[in-house]
């Protein structure tokens, strides 16, 4: 089998340099002949390059290119050529041609020719019919052919050795002319792809003109690029080029199942020769019925984690190059990268919308929460509500009702962030709305409690403390669950707790009321976890003792004011520790009449 030859246009622009035709100048002026380079194809690509008399007398005249060629042409196709002109015929018997093939990178790329130079004096009759081939004189020829030396053998080997060694020389700089072209290629691919990354951020279309691109590149039948789910260890299709809907749904294609893949996902290129017929293939069937023989897959890594794989494939029998398989990991790297760069956009965009939604959820929810405690006789009240987030699960209400009585309430619902928020929301409407409607507090509570347990999913549960101050400071409340509040009242302590269980655990839950008669002078502290378990860098809990006495140290100040220096204690006793809870209090403070 005649070995592939490198294509004609390609070694032309490779020789097209000024170095090659001096180089072969001054091999003809050494060896005093004619050097012509041919391709593959018989057509010139460098010369004639004539180094004596005889050869520059007759490319001086407009038909003596063509004839130095003819008899150039003759020595390529040893003597075989009947069509020759009778001037061409004489010169090549008269005279010394021989050629050295041209290799290039194992490739046949073309032909050298040395010849014009006779291994005798030249005869006259070869001179004159020369001479009436031109239409010319022959006296310049004459004396250019007494000029010619003949060749001896030694001559005749060294000439052929220098052509021989001049020959190499071409080869290996126009094999190191087309390694460099091939780089250039492939920075011209990777520097595309790059480009597709910085004009945009669409991950499909990104994929889409990476598969079109890589088809096109390396000159293939198709592309696909498939992308890991990591959960699932599946690779699912994403973009491809060429390759038909019947071979796409024709099954998954998971890792496990897949030697090939799990190979390219672990960093290496893997080369199937015929895709039908290997025993890795997943669905050899469809393959065929595709047209597809050769492939190439290999892993899109993104800092050590695989993303997904491309795949090539060929309508035909096919060994990738070197250069193939170095393109195509260039390109995988690339696409790695953009599908990584991608979906971290898409994360930063969701996030930002997820961001946006939460501060919208805060300022719905901060909305529910009093901005100003009411005005009572007799009693002041003072709050400060302090989320983890931007929305939590605390609140506090202040609930007018008919006869100037006014309910005060405070709870925690389990869990942070936008699900304890929703819960708070549903917890203060069934709150608000059995106020207004139930007299008794301990059967307010046992309705919110089963409203409640009809939402709630596992897990999910609320402490509340309801109590009404009547105008005669009558202070009726049940606790469900949470924490006691505190009533100071001649600097003792006492803690609110009747009540029951937590709510939206037990539908059938009972709850009872608590009653107490206030009186001047008396501070009433309602709060929730984040006060009492806020906790420093020991990890030590401030605690209800804490938070009793600094209720005493400041029960002398207004209720606004007992509430903002209870919260600096607790500041100061966590220093720069996270807050790890909501924080709510509610200050009552009872003047006389």
């Amino acid at each position: 089998m005649d070995q592939p030859t490198i294509c004609p246009t390609l070694l032309r622009d490779m020789l097209s340099a000024r170095s090659f035709p001096n180089a072969l100048n001054v091999l003809a002026e050494a060896t005093g002949t004619t050097a012509i380079l041919f391709d593959m194809e018989g057509q010139v690509l460098i010369g004639p390059m004539a180094g004596n008399a005889w050869g520059r007398e007759i490319l001086d005249i407009d038909k003596g290119r063509d004839l130095i060629l003819e008899a150039h042409r003759l020595a390529l196709d040893d003597g075989g050529q009947k069509d020759a002109s009778p001037a061409a015929g004489a010169m090549a018997e008269a005279m010394g041609h021989f050629a050295v093939p041209l290799t290039i990178s194992g490739q046949h790329a073309g032909m050298l020719t040395l010849g014009d130079r006779p291994r005798r004096p030249l005869p006259e009759t070869v001179v004159a019919q020369v001479a009436r081939a031109l239409n010319k004189e022959p006296g310049p020829l004459l004396a250019a052919a007494e000029q010619l030396k003949p060749w001896t053998p030694t001559e005749a080997a060294a000439a052929k050795d220098l052509a021989a060694l001049l020959n190499r020389l071409f080869g290996e700089l126009c094999a190191q002319e087309r390694s460099l072209q091939l780089r250039i290629e492939e920075l011209s691919v990777v520097y595309g792809i790059t480009g597709l990354m910085a004009g945009t951020m669409d991950l499909q279309e990104i994929l889409n003109k990476i598969a079109r691109l890589v088809t096109d590149v390396m000159k293939v039948k198709a592309c696909s690029i498939r992308l890991l789910d990591e959960i699932a260890g599946t690779l699912v299709i994403k973009a491809i080029c060429n390759l038909s809907d019947a071979y796409l749904s024709k099954g998954p294609v998971t890792v496990d199942r897949s030697p090939i893949d799990a190979a390219a996902l672990a960093g290496q290129i893997v080369y199937i020769p015929d895709l039908p017929a290997d025993p890795r293939t997943l669905y050899p069937h469809e393959a065929r019925a595709e047209g597809i023989v050769s492939g190439l897959v290999c892993g899109m890594i993104y800092r050590g984690k695989p993303v997904g794989a491309i795949r090539v494939y060929t309508g035909e029998p096919h060994v990738f190059t070197p250069f193939e398989e170095s393109l195509l990991q260039a390109v995988s790297s690339q696409a790695a990268a953009a599908v990584a760069n991608a979906q971290l956009f898409a994360q930063k965009l969701a996030s930002e919308r997820y961001t946006r939604q939460l501060e919208y959820a805060g300022t719905v929810q901060r909305r529910m929460i009093p901005s100003t405690p009411p005005s009572a006789d007799r009693v002041e009240i003072g709050a400060v509500y302090r989320p983890t987030f931007e929305v939590g699960g605390d609140f506090y209400d202040f609930i007018s009702l008919p006869k100037r009585n006014l309910g005060i309430a405070i709870a925690d619902v389990s869990g942070k962030g936008v699900p304890a928020s929703l819960q708070m929301a549903s917890l203060r409407a069934a709150l608000r709305v059995n106020a207004y409607h139930t007299y008794d507090i301990d059967r307010i509570i046992g309705l919110v409690n089963k409203h409640l347990c009809r939402d709630a999913g596992q897990g999910e549960f609320a402490t509340l403390f309801y109590g009404v101050i009547s105008p005669s400071l009558r202070f009726t409340y049940c606790n469900a669950g949470h924490n006691p509040p505190m009533l100071l009242r001649d600097g003792q302590i006492q803690y609110l707790e009747t009540g029951g269980m937590v709510l939206g655990v037990d539908a059938s839950a009972a709850f009872e009321r608590g009653l107490i008669d206030l009186k001047a002078g008396d501070v009433l502290l309602l709060y929730t976890d984040g006060a009492a378990d806020a906790m420093n860098f020991n990890e030590e809990q401030f605690g209800q003792a804490r938070l009793a006495e600094s209720l005493r140290q400041n029960a002398d100040q207004s209720a606004q004011r007992i509430a903002q220096n209870i919260l600096w204690d607790i500041r100061r006793f966590r220093g720069l520790a996270d807050r790890i809870d909501d924080l709510t209090m509610v200050v009552v403070k009872v003047h006389g009449a």
